[in-house]
């Protein structure tokens, strides 16, 4: 990048005349056509109905076999037909043997699947609902029973960054503001099968007894830390400045460990290995059904979608996007600083992925398009992640989903992400 000028942020809507940047990744992808794979990543379907997974570059001297995370949500037959059991999402992992090999089955993919209610069309999404109270009709004498359709919300504005510069100071200790202090907390997890560890920051006058309750931010770290990464982002600093400047809601934030497995601590040795990467992915179920109930359960937190965000830096930026555009129904702000290598398929570091999704299917379902707020945002100089973040800005275009991208000087580095938080707490629950 010859230039260290601030990029000017628009509504993603407005820029369709930029071109999608040539995948650093050509390499690597040639080199994975030759491979199984399945031929999609991502299945939505309603309560009831079947789908069958097809597989790409399928070998006659081969056998497939299939599994799903949750069967009480999907269940998948052995020539890999999905059948929708319950509203919820599950993971189909669908492995390759060779016939002729006494070698064990290989992964060659995974799938995301959504099922959805069976009356989705006829029961409209709470987050589209009015929140204010129907205005009752003129008639002298109303029937007792009659109760006046609930009204569509407009969608959102695109929202319009005109100067993501941060201001001096915007992260410092000011002694006229109070600020929350982080609590460690633990938390059972199902899904790992141990007790995990996360930090709540609640707001300074927060009282538990009390019947007010807070909207809630997740924050996820990058790929070699843990929940203590963001406090040197100082994230209650940055909120309380804003919160007493006007420029942000106060809300709870939640600083969890993502990498979902036994062994959690930063600085894996396997850092760059399946294990790991699958371990981040296995985090969507521990957030979903563990730390999330959790919270819901002890804080003063709003539940429903408006009042939910998630966010993150380098591979939490990835996860965000992950947990974001995979559970729509519950999460209505997203944010991703620098988000990593993995929400499409690529080939790295000796590492391929197959990604959560393809630049065709990365968007939402169409009763969320409009009521959902993302920002992507990264470094100019980024010599980690480079120009991935882009890319998946251009597949929003492509695909006409609104959302926010900019790029400010800076390498793979906090000071980056902090500006990205800094912008995204302005915007977040307005």
């Amino acid at each position: 990048m010859k230039s260290a000028k601030y990029t000017k942020c628009t509504c993603a809507l407005l820029v369709l005349s930029m071109c999608l940047t040539p995948g650093i990744l050509t390499s690597g992808s040639i080199m994975a056509k030759s491979k199984a794979k399945p031929a999609v990543k991502r299945i939505i379907m309603k309560v009831g109905d079947t789908k069958s997974i097809k597989i790409k570059n399928k070998s006659k001297k081969a056998s497939y076999t299939f599994i799903s995370s949750d069967k009480k949500i999907a269940t998948v037959s052995k020539n890999g037909s999905v059948s929708g059991k319950k509203p919820g999402s599950a993971k189909i992992t669908v492995k390759e043997k060779m016939k002729a090999s006494k070698s064990k089955a290989r992964k060659i993919g995974t799938i995301n699947v959504k099922i959805q209610p069976k009356n989705t069309a006829a029961t409209p999404s709470p987050a589209l609902q009015a929140t204010t109270s129907p205005v009752p009709t003129a008639s002298a004498t109303p029937a007792p029973s009659a109760t006046p359709a609930p009204t569509a919300k407009a969608s959102r504005p695109p929202v319009v960054i005109e100067d993501p510069t941060t201001p001096d100071g915007f992260d410092a200790v000011k002694s006229s503001v109070s600020y929350g202090k982080p609590e460690k907390i633990s938390y059972d997890s199902t899904t790992v099968g141990t007790t995990r560890h996360a930090y709540v920051i609640t707001p300074p006058d927060y009282d538990a007894s009390s019947d007010t309750k807070y909207p809630v931010m997740y924050l996820f770290h990058g790929g070699n830390g843990d929940e203590n990464d963001w406090l040197d982002g100082k994230p209650s600093q940055i909120l309380q400045n804003l919160v007493s400047e006007g420029l942000a809601e106060e809300m709870i934030l939640v600083l969890p460990n993502c990498r979902a497995r036994e062994n959690d601590k930063k600085d894996p040795a396997d850092s760059l290995s399946h294990e790991h990467m699958d371990a981040w992915t296995n985090f969507l179920y521990d957030f979903k059904n563990d730390l999330m109930p959790y919270i819901n359960a002890n804080y003063n937190v709003f539940t429903d979608r408006e009042h939910t965000a998630v966010a993150g830096l380098s591979m939490g930026g990835r996860t965000a996007l992950y947990v974001g555009f995979s559970m729509p129904e519950s999460i209505s702000y997203i944010g991703a600083f620098s988000p990593a290598f993995g929400i499409f398929e690529y080939e790295n570091w000796g590492l391929h992925e197959d990604g959560y999704f393809t630049p065709e299917t990365f968007t939402f379902p169409e009763e969320y398009m409009g009521y959902t707020t993302c920002l992507i945002m990264n470094g100019a100089n980024d010599t980690m992640v480079r120009d991935e973040p882009e890319r998946y800005h251009n597949a929003l275009v492509a695909n006409g989903v609104e959302h926010c991208y900019y790029l400010v000087p800076g390498d793979h580095e906090m000071k980056v992400w902090k500006n990205g938080l800094y912008n995204f707490l302005k915007i977040a629950f307005k």
